[in-house]
Parts: C-alpha cells; structure tokens; sequence
C-alpha cells in the first residue's frame, strides 16, 4: 500500500508544438516537479527543440517561440534525465492521456519504451470524486485558492497540478478513500483512439455545445474572429478539426485546432 506522506511522486507537464503527435507535434517543453510526499525534492524544467514550428496555437497559449526553442537540446539529449525522475516515482498528470501520448512519441524516436507502472491522472480524479464546474487546471486551482501565474508553462503547471492533488486527495483521505485507489498503469496508446484527446479546457469548450468567440488564424497568417456553435472533432488526413456551426457564414465550417489561437464563452 502507498502511503501519501512518504511516497515519491512526479508531478508531470509537457508543453507542445501542437495537439496530436500523430500528426506530427512535439513536444517543446517538460516540468518535473519531484517530491517525497509533499515535501519537493527536485524542480526540473527544460526547452526541447521541437524541430518543427510552434503552431499559432500553442504559441499563443504557452508564450515560447521558434527562435529560442531552436536553441534548445533535443528530447534525446533530456531523456535520460527525464528518465530518471521518472523512475520508481508515481507520475501525476493532469489529463494524462494527453500528455502522454506525446511523451510515448518522444521515447519512441528515440528508440526507447514509456513504462509508467503507477500513475495517477487529477483530471479522473476531479471528474469521478468532485463536482467542479470546469475541471481544467486553471479553474480546479481557482477552487482551491492555489496561484498560478504563469499557466501554461510546464514547470508552473506541474507544481499547480501538485498542490491541486494534496488539496483534492486531503479531502478524499478524510471521506474513507486511499491513495491505491486512484493509481493506474498506463498503457501505450494507439490510433484511431474511441475518442481524441485534447487540452482540457479546449475540450470542455468545444463539448459545452455553447455559442463561442472563436479567433483564428488562416494558412496565409490572417487572423478572424468568428461566432460558432461547436458541433464536434474530426482527425482528418492532415490535422484534427473542429466543425462548428459559424454564426457568421450561417453554415456549418471546419476549422484546424492548431490554428485556433482562443476560444471563450460567450455571455
């Protein structure tokens, strides 16, 4: 039996260059926060040179850009760093079938097997034991008064994601739960998946069915901004797409996700 106040844990982020390493993204950045129960035992935080370009999207949301990435190290100059804290340690991840599906990609290149025997995802948690009105990182962290100035930066976001799990698994404790109750193997994952995984709040978004405020920018750089009622993701021959009803052109359009720079409720 695992025991919270002794355990090694790994708190995990990746940022990426996109949202589907099987259409080619990478990842751009890795945040490792390591503790022995809560106590923080090493803070590790990395570029990674993609090589490829960072997506409008990502972009916009984790602030790097193509120029200082390109002088970073390769994802198989960190593995064995990566590999190392990763070791013997429960990993813990915020939606970590979408994290993971990156990090798997990157062993693969470089000619290595993700093995993570014990893992714990805090957005199965949040979703299965509480009643959140959004379970993205932001908005759980928010529920609980935990600061993250910096989201969407890998480092910042893994140590948001440990003080939300000691919140939420303080909570659990005292209603009789433990913490083997939530630990999980993961399994490499294949494509076509039943459902694609995307960021959190993306996918909450574009499943609230809700008229949005949709900013895009076209393959020739143009940025538009539209109004559209989500209907659902598509992974087409070249990227994943979201099809929507637009508002504007009074018909259904398909837009790339990778070129989505923003997507907010509309009051």
């Amino acid at each position: 039996m695992f025991d919270l106040s002794n355990c090694k844990f790994a708190f995990l982020d990746l940022e990426t260059t996109g949202l589907s390493p099987w259409f080619g993204d990478r990842v751009c950045e890795v945040g490792i926060i390591l503790t022995e129960g809560k106590r923080i035992k090493k803070r590790y935080q990395k570029l990674v040179n993609p090589q490829r370009p960072l997506s409008p999207a990502a972009a916009s949301t984790n602030r790097l850009n193509d120029g200082e990435l390109a002088q970073a190290p390769l994802f198989s100059q960190v593995i064995a760093d990566v590999d190392a804290l990763l070791k013997d340690a429960v990993v813990v991840c915020h939606n970590a079938q979408f994290d993971l599906q990156f990090l798997d990609n990157e062993y693969r290149r470089a000619g290595r097997e993700l093995q993570i025997p014990n893992l714990i995802d805090t957005l199965i948690m949040a979703r299965e034991r509480f009643s959140f009105q959004s379970n993205s990182l932001t908005n759980i962290a928010a529920e609980f008064d935990i600061q993250n100035p910096e989201a969407h930066r890998a480092l910042a976001d893994a140590l948001t994601d440990k003080n939300i799990f000691f919140a939420m698994m303080e909570l659990l404790l005292e209603s009789g739960n433990q913490l083997d109750d939530f630990i999980g193997i993961y399994n490499s994952p294949a494509w076509p998946q039943d459902e694609i995984s995307l960021p959190t709040d993306l996918a909450e978004a574009i499943k609230s069915r809700k008229r949005l405020k949709l900013s895009y920018v076209d393959k020739n750089g143009e940025h538009s901004t539209r109004q559209i009622t989500p209907i659902d993701v598509q992974g087409l021959s070249d990227y994943i797409y979201l099809r929507a009803y637009c508002h504007l052109r009074q018909g259904e359009r398909t837009f790339r996700l990778d070129r989505v720079v923003e997507l907010q409720h509309i009051s």
